[in-house]
């Protein structure tokens, strides 16, 4: 089965990353370079992981573009489509979030920094939603679709991408790096599935990376996913400089990051983004 060997290759470079960044952390280092060993880890496995993608893609089966969903005539279209239901189902969730006091309006920066970050967080918004849903509903989603089924395939996907996303931790600056620093950032980042308040994030994710899956096959599209995704993204990157959002009650907001996900305004701003995009405008949009 491909899909196992696309995963092995995966597990691969997690590996090569654990066992290569210690020397790039001190090359950096002794350079000058003052970035977080968390940081240095980070882009290491993820520049790996294009490097091995990109290589097994024809041994593997991994795709055409029109194959993954990018080659669309109306991409455009679908892109604003995706992003307009991610706001959607966002800014309902939010207003239900403020009417509970857990989200307020504060103007964190001053204007002109704060239009800095906003073109920013935007961008970035952007970048994260194509490459994440590239990755994701993407390439594992078509080859997991063609070994194991439409059913199974979106299911494992929608799993993998919650447990991702749940291992992610940030890093600190000061501690020493040494030639285990890459195997103890390794271990660490399993740490989060163990903790208490594991399961709602977990279970939040999953609903979310089930929407995208849907979203795709439905449409046909990955625009449609990828307009989803920078919504949920920018409006944390880019809303969160205008308005803070609190840490209680966390049965609305979550036990953890990013916010919303694992508590109930998650799951409605999921519904609502589901709701806008098979709603009968919706399906008159993509009719074209």
């Amino acid at each position: 089965m491909r899909t196992l060997r696309l995963l092995g290759a995966v597990a691969a470079v997690w590996v090569l990353a654990a066992v290569v960044s210690p020397w790039l952390a001190a090359m950096l280092a002794a350079g000058g370079w003052r970035l977080t060993f968390a940081r240095v880890y980070d882009r290491v496995f993820e520049l790996l992981l294009v490097a091995a993608v990109v290589i097994v893609w024809r041994r593997l089966d991994l795709g055409t573009p029109r194959q993954l969903g990018l080659a669309r005539p109306r991409w455009a279209v679908e892109l604003a489509r995706g992003f307009g239901a991610g706001v959607a189902g966002l800014a309902l969730a939010l207003v239900v979030c403020a009417v509970f006091g857990a989200v307020a309006p504060e103007l964190r920066f001053a204007a002109a920094k704060t239009l800095q970050k906003a073109v920013l967080g935007a961008v970035a918004a952007i970048a994260i939603g194509a490459g994440e849903e590239v990755l994701f509903r993407g390439v594992l989603l078509h080859r997991m679709v063609r070994d194991a089924g439409r059913v199974p395939g979106v299911v494992l996907m929608s799993l993998l991408y919650a447990v991702v996303h749940a291992i992610r931790i940030g890093g600190t600056r000061g501690g020493a790096v040494t030639w285990w620093s890459g195997i103890e950032r390794s271990a660490a980042l399993l740490a989060p599935l163990l903790a208490r308040d594991a399961v709602p994030t977990v279970a939040g994710l999953f609903g979310l990376g089930l929407l995208l899956a849907v979203a795709r096959l439905r449409t046909g599209s990955l625009w449609v996913s990828i307009g989803i995704h920078a919504a949920w993204v920018s409006v944390f990157r880019v809303g969160r400089l205008f308005f803070a959002i609190r840490h209680e009650p966390v049965w609305l907001i979550g036990p953890g990051w990013p916010p919303l996900v694992g508590g109930v305004a998650g799951w409605l701003a999921i519904a609502v983004a589901a709701g806008v995009l098979w709603s009968r405008r919706g399906r008159a949009i993509r009719g074209g």
